[in-house]
This record gives structure tokens, C-alpha cells and sequence, in this order.
């Protein structure tokens, strides 16, 4: 075995550029664009483009081809869609349907005399014309997937030579688009990496590598080209795990009858490494063609994993099988958008960062939504782990040339991806999109029967993975599908609870739920394929909320095998990511109630929950039951640990630990839901806002698995607004929108109850009047504690030109929006603070109950005023105190003020004020329990 190709290959699979071409680091996507089948000889063609568009189709008449032509007069940087930010053209809207790309290139020196010149395209949407040196070479129809043309008799191997593309983008909705259409910003023209490459004549155009576990080996089919019938040459194989794996190595003689011929090659695997989300062991490899003119090497690679559906031990339902073995599906859509580039991912660093962001937060794979994605997505896919479900994109109509277009697209696209190993299963259709409408595509016998006999199609082009016929969101399955998935958005727990348990009691086999009339479920194991609390228009708010309720409760069924959240980021207007559209993160709030929780405690492997609301509410002093189970899905074979314990707020802000950590050992059953004890909790006698903390521990104690359910306690009825609390303290509460005066800068919608809020600089002002017997016990002092935060106006919505009334965006880390907070008492200052942000997640339980500014919660100020003589002397006369809430004229950050009550936010507290005095308080203050304390000014 060589190994100075090995360093070469590291070089294009790692995607550093190879020694020996002319790119360069300051070319755009300068790294191999096939790493899963990659010459040595190549040259990135990306970088800046001559460009023109061609709104009235007129250049091939008038000769726009020809490598003197005029009226290239602007720029498009290469491989980024015109209407991308990254193109340089940023066209988003509005743009002509035809564009024109030129460019010059040299053939390198290091591609040999006796090889061929052959230009390849990664994807152009959607029909490509392809000169060179004023001669036409090729075209291509499908936006989706690469093309290739032999350009040697074109090309000057000693000078420049002029390539020219003409791209034309209809948008036709019978032409397979995705969410280009109806929903996102489309991409048009090239899109993918453009290159060439040196091959000799007699050399491998295509190949399978087909693994297979029991025993280890893989079968290598290879189609080859340019062969001399009658000749004999020779296939080669070698393979290593890691760069000083041994190596293992198969060839075969063969005699091809023809010029372009199939033959195939097998090789057992010794010691195997199976590919798994947990071990992605990739074995390195090399294919070699020789024996007819000069060798034909390709690099690629590949993963030893098997993917099925079956049965698994006594179960009466069946189950998705990796490696032999039931695996949960923990996924989130991936719509592969992004804002810069579009469709296209800025960088490299970009597409493996979304791989690192999934397994972050605790998923096992992606469902790539609507789009055969760029191959380096899959190759990041294949080396960190992530399982794929990959979409066909639609058509949004059905008719012969949209069967016709769409079958082309599914059968490149197979083609281009069988190979990586990340991916478990194609998904044929979404939501009977370009099938027809629902009710019709119901009774569309005609429409089922293809969609069916696409199925099959697919299955005969690859029989090694799962096929599903439609990812559906109106029952509408047919019979011939590999997963029985569904859909649901739904934000009411009740009805979330309701409609899950409905699923599951109506899938069996022989059942006619969620298939089209007349069809009848099969085993096919039962899944969910996308759901959310926010959906699509939801607005942009906070998710924390959903994500944690939604997965609980679908955890709790045995029978159903995984999930598909929505989504793994924000995209353009839709707002229910797990991270934003720029992949910064989100803060989810949880940590606030477990100790360093993320959602990544919520979505591994094993999981425990609870069979609640994701807030219980309850009354002073009530016990409550809550009922809990463990879903174990790992490897772990020790036996775990429930730790729980209840913490939280009281109405003076206090921490409390109303039941320490206790814990009790969990008898649990690979690949099934146990039910644990409830745990039964006396709630606080007084207003709380909490959790019951749940915790799974391995036998050293570290915890691998956290949930919670938040525990409300609100008063029987409302709490005094004026009360006696011990000998020398009085406490006075009154409501945010009890302010005598506000005055804002910026106009202001009318707040929601349970709030008071103002944008821009301005104040609120409240006059409190201090009931007799206290103004005569010689008030000293007064303590004052508020929940409060800034509050913007649409600057925190990531995209403020579709306005939705829920808008309220989560909290993000990367974009505070501060404000100054200046505190007054009888018009002197008392404290300012920064208020850091206007915040929405998962600490804001109160408004997630209220389904007010769903999330929204801000953080609790408080401090002490020295109390003089002529603040006596003014409660001895009955004058109100005055306290103004003020975001200054010569604030820092000008940014809105908003004041929380007891039933929003975080805490279970109204505005209070607690006055301390030198003489003890009489019994009874004489102010009844519902008097107001803060009142409007007098005339």
C-alpha cells in the first residue's frame, strides 16, 4: 500500500485543498465538493464570474455564448445563488428567469496529456446550457443534482479557455422545487461547486458500495466507461480504518464485453467497526481501474451499518432496526436554509457546524426537508454521526411532466447519495404536496398507484434502506410505506395529550387510520415525522415550552419509535428552531430549574418524565401525584438512579426547597417505557412558582438524563394588597398598571394584563399611599422587589417584514436588548440598574400559563431606601409616596421598560414594597385587604 496518497486523501475529505491544483484558500468552498468520490487531479472553478441577466431570453440569439460577446457587465461569485447575499448579485425578489455566468480557465499542467478534460456542475436550478470556447458541450434539466460533460475536444490544453452558462430558472410548479416556492426565498441558477477534473479514457463513472454486517463485508458494484471490449482490466478495492489501519484489500480480472460495462467485486471485513450515531467509524478506501491505458484512481470511503424494520423479541409492533438493533429516531427537520447563501452554505466550517449542533443538542439524526442536499452535508453527516431521512423535493402539481421531472430528480439524486451511510431512509413525498389536495389526493386511485409504484422504484434502485411514500399531515398514507409517521403542531396540552393517545390506540396492523380509503396500516413501525407548538406561522416566540411538553408526552408510548422536531433552526420568518437562522444559540431557560440543563437532557437516548401538564397548578398547602416513567433506548445495562427534589420562588422572591434531593433506583427494560411510583408533593402554602426536578444518575453519580415539571401554586383567593407581616413590617403590593402617570417616547400598543410596559425612554409613576397606623409606628426604612426587564418593540424579530401578532422572539444570547433602569422615591434617585434583556424562555412560566408574551419574564430588582424626616412627615400628613420607574432621557440603553405582576412572568409577585418600623404595628392597619395601595393622581 502507498501511502503518500493517504496524506492526499486527508487532504479532500478534510477539505483542505490538494497540493498540486491552483485553488486556493480565497476561492468560495475551495474543499473537494465529492469527498465520497474524489480524483487527485482536479480544479475548483468557483470564485467571481462574469454575469448578466437576460430578462427578455434573447442571448442565444444574439450570441452571448461566443467568448467575445459584450455586455457582461457585472459580477456573481460562484457556487452562490444570484439571490443570495454571498453572490454579490443579492437579488432576492424580482429577479429575470435566465442568467448568464463566463469565466476563463486554464487546464493545469498536472493533468496528463492522455487523459480527458472532463467540467462538472454540483447542481444548477434548473435547466443549464454549457459552452466552451463558443461551442456548445451539453445541457441539463433538475436543480437538484450534478451533471457532467466531457469538454477535451473543446478545451485548449495551453490557453485560456472561455466557459459559458446560460441558467434558466421557470419556477414551474411542475418542476420539482421544495420550499423555494410558497414559503422561502428560491435559489436560481448554479448553486454548487463548479470543477474539472482529468480521467482517462477507460475509467470508473459510477459505483455502490453495499454494505452488509453478518458477516462484515461489502460488495463494490462499479459501472465503468471508455473500456476497449475484449480487453482485459483490472478492478481494485483496498480499505483501512483510520490513517494507520491496516489495510484490506480485494481486486478482480475482468474481460468487458462492451465499452461501458458493470461488474461487481466483494470483500469480507475483518474485525469489523460498525457505523453508528454513537461510533461513526468510517473506513478510508480507494477504487482502481487499470489494465486499459492509464489507472483510474477514485478516494472515497464508507460505513459498515444495516438498516431495517422488524420485530424485536415479543413485541406485537414493529421497530426500526440499526445494526440489528432498535434505535429511537431523536431528529429535527432540516429545512438546509441559511442567510447568507440561501441554499448554499457559506463554508465548509457551516455545514459541519449544523452536524455538531444536532448531536449538541442531543439528536441522533435529520430529516433533510425537501431537498437533496449538497454532498458535504452528508459527508459531515457520515463523520459525525447524524442519521439522515432525506426528502425528494415537490412538484406543486401533478401532471405527466411533473411525474416525469420528478422521477428524473429521484433517480440523480439516489444515485449521487447512495453511498453515505448516514442516511436510513428516502423520503418520497412531504404532506401530499404536488399530489393534489388532500380530499382529492384521497380519492385519486390513479395518483396513489404511482406514488406506490415510485416506492417501488426506489426500493429496486436501493433495497438497503427504508422507503416512506409520504410524510403526512392528513392521514394519508398508502399501504406499501416502511414508516407509518404522522404529523401534529398543536399548543394545548390537553389536546396534544388527547390527540397522541388517539394515534397510538388507532395504530395496528389491519387498522384504517392514517391511510388513504380503502388502504390498510401494515407493521410498519409508527413514528412522528414532524410536530412543534409553534408551528410554521406561529411567530416568532419562545419554543422551550412545547419542546418540553411535546416530547414528554410523546416519549411516554412504547409503540411509537421516534420523532422529527421542528426544526433544527429558525428560517427566514418561521421561528420554532432550535437554534436561530444564524445558528447562534438560544437560551431555553431550563438551567433556571435544573442545575446546567440544555436540551440535550431532553432529547437523548434515555429519557424521564412525567404524565402532567408542563405546569402544575395547584392550591396552598394541596398534595399533588405525579405520575413518572423512564424510556430507555441506549446501551447503558447498569441499573439508574431517579434523583428528584422540589425547588423554586415564594412571593417574596425567596428560594425555597420545599423537599430535598431524595433518591430511588429505577428498575428499567432496554427499548421500552417503564413506569415508575408517582411521587406525591405537598405544595407550598403560600404563592410559588417552581419545579418537581427529575434526574437520572449513573452508578457515579453523573447525571446523563433531566427533566421537570413546574409546580404553580396560586392563592385561594387574592392576596391582601395592604398586610401586617410580623411586629415592625408591613408589606404593600399593588398591580404594574396601577401607575398615577407613564409618559413614553415611543408610541405603545396597550399591554396585556398582568403587565405594564413602555417603549424607549419614559417612566411610570406610581403614588402609594401608606395606611395611617404605619405612617405613626415611625417608618425607618422600605424595601422594594419587582420583576422587571426591557422591552422592545419589533427590534428583537429576526424578521420584522412579516409581522405576526404572537410575536415575542426567545431570548438570545447573542442579541441582549438592555435598558437603564432609573429608581426614584419622593423625586430623589435611589438606584439605577441595567435591565439586560427583554426576555422570553423557559423561566417565564407564569406567561406561558397566562399564554400571555408566551415566556416573557424579566428579573427581579429590589433594594432599600433610608426613609428621612420628610418622608415621615408626608405619610403623617396621608400624601402619597411617589415612585417613579424611569428609563432616562440620557439613558445608555433607551430600551423600554416592562413591569411584571404575580400572574406573568417568572415570580408570583406584584410590585411590594415592605416599610419597616421602629414601633410596633398594631394588629389590624385599618385598610381593608382589597384597598388599592397605589392610586391614580387627583385632579
Amino acid at each position: 500500500m502507498i501511502r503518500l496518497p493517504i496524506v492526499c486523501l486527508g487532504f479532500l475529505l478534510l477539505g483542505a485543498v490538494p497540493p498540486g491544483t491552483s485553488a486556493t484558500l480565497e476561492i468560495p468552498r475551495p474543499e473537494h465538493p465529492r469527498p465520497d468520490a474524489a480524483r487527485s487531479r482536479w480544479e475548483n472553478l468557483n470564485g467571481t464570474w462574469q454575469f448578466r441577466f437576460d430578462p427578455n431570453d434573447e442571448g442565444q440569439q444574439a450570441g452571448w455564448e461566443k467568448p467575445g460577446a459584450l455586455g457582461f457587465d457585472r459580477s456573481i461569485v460562484v457556487p452562490f445563488p444570484w439571490e443570495s447575499e454571498l453572490s454579490g448579485i443579492h437579488q432576492p425578489k424580482g429577479a429575470p428567469k435566465v442568467g448568464w455566468y463566463r469565466r476563463t480557465f486554464r487546464v493545469p499542467s498536472a493533468f496528463p496529456a492522455d487523459h480527458r478534460v472532463w467540467l462538472r456542475f454540483g447542481a444548477v436550478d434548473w435547466h443549464a446550457d454549457i459552452w466552451v470556447n463558443g461551442q456548445k458541450v451539453g445541457d441539463h434539466e433538475g436543480g437538484y443534482t450534478p451533471f457532467e460533460i466531457d469538454v477535451t475536444e473543446a478545451v485548449h490544453r495551453n490557453a485560456e479557455n472561455t466557459l459559458v452558462v446560460r441558467a434558466f430558472d421557470p419556477t414551474d410548479p411542475s418542476l420539482p422545487t421544495g420550499k423555494q416556492v410558497h414559503w422561502y426565498t428560491p435559489t436560481s441558477g448554479i448553486w454548487q461547486t463548479v470543477w474539472i477534473e482529468a480521467r482517462p479514457k477507460a475509467h470508473i463513472a459510477g459505483f455502490r458500495i453495499i454494505p452488509a454486517i453478518a458477516p462484515a463485508r461489502v460488495t463494490i458494484a462499479v459501472d465503468a466507461e471508455g473500456l476497449t471490449p475484449g480487453k482485459p482490466v483490472t478492478l481494485r478495492f483496498e480499505a483501512w480504518h483510520g490513517m494507520m489501519g491496516q489495510p484490506i484489500a480485494g481486486k478482480k480480472e475482468i474481460h468487458p464485453e462492451k465499452a461501458n460495462d458493470h461488474f461487481e467485486l466483494a470483500l469480507e471485513i475483518p474485525d469489523a467497526k460498525l457505523w453508528s450515531p454513537e461510533s461513526p467509524n468510517l473506513y478510508e478506501a480507494r477504487l482502481e481501474l487499470s489494465g486499459d491505458g492509464p489507472s483510474d484512481r477514485v478516494d472515497t470511503y464508507f460505513g459498515l451499518r444495516t438498516i431495517a424494520r422488524g420485530r424485536y423479541g415479543d413485541d406485537p409492533f414493529e421497530r426500526i432496526l440499526l445494526n440489528g438493533k432498535p434505535i429511537y429516531l431523536r431528529t429535527a427537520l432540516d429545512q438546509s436554509f441559511n442567510p447568507k447563501g440561501i441554499y448554499t452554505a457559506p463554508d465548509d466550517a457551516f455545514l459541519r457546524r449544523d452536524m455538531e449542533i444536532a448531536r449538541s443538542m442531543g439528536l441522533n439524526g435529520l430529516r433533510i426537508h425537501i431537498k437533496p442536499d449538497e454532498p458535504r452535508r452528508l459527508y459531515w453527516a457520515d463523520r459525525i454521526g447524524v442519521l439522515i431521512l432525506e426528502d425528494m423535493p415537490n412538484t406543486w402539481e401533478q401532471n405527466p411532466r411533473a411525474r416525469r421531472a420528478w422521477e428524473t430528480t429521484m433517480r440523480e439524486a439516489l444515485a449521487r447519495d447512495a453511498n453515505h451511510p448516514a442516511i436510513i431512509t428516502w423520503v418520497a413525498f412531504n404532506e401530499t404536496w404536488g399530489l393534489g389536495r388532500p380530499p382529492a389526493y384521497k380519492k385519486d386511485v390513479d395518483t396513489q398507484k404511482w406514488v406506490g409504484s415510485m416506492v417501488q422504484v426506489i426500493r429496486k434502485l436501493d433495497p438497503t434502506r427504508l422507503v416512506e411514500d409520504n410524510s403526512p399531515c392528513n392521514y394519508d398514507h398508502i399501504s406499501d410505506t416502511d414508516l407509518n409517521s404522522w404529523h401534529f403542531y398543536i399548543d394545548d396540552h390537553a389536546k396534544a395529550r388527547e390527540h397522541i393517545q388517539d394515534v397510538v390506540d388507532r395504530t395496528s396492523p389491519g387498522s384504517e387510520f392514517n391511510y388513504c380509503p380503502g388502504l390498510k396500516q401494515s407493521t410498519a413501525p409508527l413514528i412522528n415525522s414532524e410536530y412543534g407548538a409553534v408551528s410554521a406561522g406561529g411567530g416568532d416566540r419562545d419554543i422551550s415550552w412545547g419542546l418540553r411538553d411535546l416530547t414528554t408526552q410523546l416519549r411516554r408510548h412504547p409503540k411509537i419509535q421516534g420523532f422529527v422536531y421542528t426544526e433544527l433552526s429558525d428560517i427566514e420568518w418561521e421561528h420554532n428552531g432550535l437554534v436561530n437562522y444564524d445558528r447562534t444559540p438560544k437560551v431555553f431557560g431550563y438551567e433556571t430549574w435544573v442545575p446546567d440543563m440544555k436540551p440535550a437532557d431532553l432529547l437523548g437516548a434515555d429519557f424521564v418524565g412525567y404524565d402532567a401538564p408542563p405546569a402544575i397548578v395547584g392550591h396552598p398547602g394541596e398534595t399533588v401525584s405525579v405520575p413518572i416513567f423512564v424510556s430507555h433506548y441506549s446501551d447503558r445495562d447498569f441499573r439508574p438512579t431517579l434523583r428528584w427534589w422540589v425547588s423554586g420562588y415564594d412571593d417574596n422572591a425567596d428560594l425555597l426547597t420545599p423537599v430535598l434531593p431524595r433518591s430511588v433506583p429505577v428498575a428499567w427494560k432496554p427499548y421500552d417505557v417503564s413506569t415508575l411510583e408517582p411521587i406525591p408533593i405537598k405544595l407550598p402554602a403560600r404563592p410559588f412558582v417552581g419545579a418537581l426536578i427529575l434526574t437520572l444518575q449513573d452508578p457515579e453519580n453523573h447525571r446523563f438524563a433531566a427533566n421537570f415539571v413546574n409546580l404553580v401554586v396560586q392563592p385561594d383567593r387574592p392576596l391582601a394588597r395592604v398586610e401586617r407581616r410580623g411586629l415592625r413590617d408591613a408589606l404593600i403590593r399593588f398591580a404594574p398598571g396601577d401607575f398615577s402617570r407613564q409618559k413614553w417616547s415611543e408610541e405603545t400598543a396597550k399591554p396585556p394584563a398582568g403587565k405594564a410596559y413602555g417603549h424607549g425612554k419614559g417612566y411610570f409613576e406610581y403614588r402609594l399611599h401608606i395606611p395611617p397606623a404605619v405612617a405613626r409606628a415611625h417608618p425607618e426604612s422600605i424595601y422594594y422587589l419587582f420583576e422587571a426587564s426591557s422591552k422592545a418593540d419589533r427590534q428583537r424579530v429576526d424578521w420584522p417584514e412579516k409581522v405576526n401578532r404572537r410575536d415575542y422572539p426567545q431570548t438570545d444570547a447573542a442579541r441582549p436588548w438592555e435598558s437603564t433602569l432609573t429608581i426614584s422615591f419622593n423625586e430623589r434617585p435611589i438606584e439605577t440598574v441595567t435591565l439586560p434583556d427583554d426576555a422570553a424562555d423557559g423561566r417565564g412560566v407564569l406567561s406561558h400559563l397566562a399564554r400571555v408574551e408566551h415566556g416573557s419574564h424579566g428579573e427581579l430588582v429590589d433594594g432599600q431606601i433610608r426613609l428621612d424626616d420628610s418622608d415621615r412627615a408626608r405619610m403623617e400628613a396621608g400624601e402619597p409616596m411617589i415612585l417613579r420607574l424611569a428609563v432616562p432621557a440620557d439613558a445608555r440603553h433607551p430600551g423600554g421598560l416592562c413591569i411584571y405582576g404575580a400572574t406573568t412572568g417568572e415570580l408570583p409577585l406584584d410590585p411590594t414594597i415592605h416599610i419597616h418600623t421602629r414601633d410596633p404595628l398594631p394588629a389590624n392597619l385599618g385598610v381593608a385587604a382589597d384597598a388599592p395601595a397605589a392610586r391614580p393622581a387627583g385632579p
